[in-house]
């Protein structure tokens, strides 16, 4: 999977899981979304990160 996407995939899925968790709590939606959203956002990164980190050390 390309870098760009699997950033935009966990920031999607982190984004519906925010919304739909904070539809279930009869809470504003905006905040969580855009929390799920960073934190997506965060972890995508994280994993390229350290897919790149073991690729290298393959090497």
């Amino acid at each position: 999977m390309k870098e760009k996407a699997l950033v935009s995939v966990l920031t999607l899925a982190t984004s519906l899981v925010s919304y739909h968790y904070a539809k279930r709590q009869g809470k504003d939606v905006v905040p969580y979304v855009m929390i799920g959203g960073f934190l997506g956002a965060w972890a995508g990164e994280f994993l390229i990160r350290s897919r790149k980190k073991k690729y290298k050390q393959k090497k």
